[in-house]
């Protein structure tokens, strides 16, 4: 783990806390949603909803805890994305196995948030900066979890429209996203061309 990680948060003593378990437990849910969505019966997709609807209210209740708590904590801000980004990319690569999502927008979702969290893991480590997330970016997470469900549930033509209006947010998300990194990445860039100069 990036040095700039760990100073920002071994001396955090909100890290071992309720939000970070609620986070964490995301990811038990993945395994159920999979499996359900295997059996290809109208049964097994509302199953598979069901715990999506209990990964939903997780993800909610961290949010609420560590706010109405005072239990926020740098850990808690990493984990979230980091844990959101596993879950849609495991959910959409399910439901393009089992319900016909297409395999080229399960790759541009996950191109999309591998350059997400891999500048953001830059700047921690370089800046021990951490971005919260932007109202453009919510819509376009929002349009996923719709693009989830409705695919999940066999609602055509609805799973397309929003498939592709999720494809309209993606590239501006993105470009939101990085514009925030502007400011660091330059400077950092100009210092290693200085170094090779010398």
């Amino acid at each position: 783990m990036p040095l700039g990680i760990l100073h920002l948060i071994k001396n955090d003593r909100n890290n071992i806390g309720l939000p970070n378990l609620l986070t964490a437990s995301r990811l038990l849910f993945l395994p159920f949603i999979v499996h359900f969505l295997s059996w290809g019966t109208a049964k097994g997709d509302g199953l598979a909803v069901l715990f999506m609807f209990f990964s939903g209210l997780t993800d909610f209740l961290d949010g609420y805890v560590a706010r109405h708590m005072n239990m926020r904590s740098h850990l808690g801000r990493m984990l979230d994305p980091l844990v959101d980004k596993i879950s849609v990319g495991v959910a959409m690569l399910a439901i393009a196995a089992y319900k016909g999502l297409p395999y080229w927008y399960v790759l541009i979702v996950i191109c999309r948030d591998i350059i997400i969290l891999s500048s953001s893991v830059y700047a921690i480590s370089k800046k021990q900066v951490i971005f919260e997330s932007n109202t453009l970016g919510k819509w376009t997470v929002t349009s996923f979890l719709a693009v989830i469900v409705f695919y999940t549930l066999n609602l055509f033509p609805f799973n397309r429209i929003v498939m592709f209006i999720s494809l309209v947010l993606i590239p501006f998300s993105l470009v939101k996203y990085l514009s925030r990194y502007r400011v660091i990445f330059p400077k950092t860039l100009m210092s290693a061309f200085d170094n090779e100069d010398k």
